[in-house]
């Protein structure tokens, strides 16, 4: 009976810590549309368009933000799919994640605004960066067999395409941050559509998965 009850109050520590972290996610992506204003005083169709107008640039950055902490919210939550303990280390790497997390309204809304600085989008990399690191760092902290954490950490085709696939997106805001520190048009563009690396990093470490996978 005592046994049970531990095992039920470990299964609620854990549900709590998802589900503060859901909640971070949650606030932070809705905070990102918060960040983009409506002035007061329009008074006709002309105004309201040539305001859309001026708030494109904007509304990008929150769907680029969007979408970006959309697919670590993904990430994590199926990594915590499989996870069945944690540790004080565990929290405390979770929190470090969120920590980054929170910081993404203030960098998209920075980024939608002086995007074009690249000394911004220096500071918006680096946010994106420390996130897919945190990422990194859960999984590789999780998946690690001799912590018996999750039930496919003793699966090392499945480890190790999760742990390459997480670092691969983190390096990809790294050579965004690297690049924004050239000048030129060049650069300029390189460094801001790299973030579209990131869907071929995933479809690519998911296609090398299933080939290993089907040559068992």
């Amino acid at each position: 009976m005592s046994h049970d009850l531990f095992e039920n109050r470990k299964q609620f520590q854990l549900e709590r810590m998802i589900l503060f972290s859901d909640a971070v996610f949650a606030i932070a992506i809705t905070l990102l549309v918060i960040e983009i204003k409506v002035p007061e005083g329009l008074q006709d169709d002309a105004g309201i368009w040539h305001l859309m107008h001026e708030k494109i640039l904007e509304f990008f950055g929150v769907a680029l933000s969007f979408a970006v902490i959309g697919q670590f919210w993904v990430n994590h939550h199926r990594i915590f799919g499989y996870v069945t303990d944690y540790t004080p280390k565990l929290l405390w790497l979770n929190l470090h994640l969120l920590f980054w997390i929170i910081l993404m309204p203030f960098s998209s809304a920075l980024n939608s605004r002086y995007g074009n600085f690249n000394s911004v989008w220096t500071i918006y990399c680096f946010n994106m960066l420390m996130i897919g690191l945190a990422m990194y760092f859960i999984q590789r902290y999780v998946l690690n067999p001799n912590k018996n954490l999750a039930v496919i950490a003793h699966e090392p085709l499945v480890r190790k395409t999760a742990l390459a696939r997480s670092f691969s997106i983190a390096m990809i805001f790294l050579l965004g941050l690297v690049l924004a520190q050239f000048k030129g048009l060049w650069s300029l563009m390189a460094s801001r559509f790299i973030f579209f690396l990131i869907p071929f990093a995933i479809i690519f470490t998911k296609r090398i998965y299933q080939r290993k996978k089907g040559g068992i």
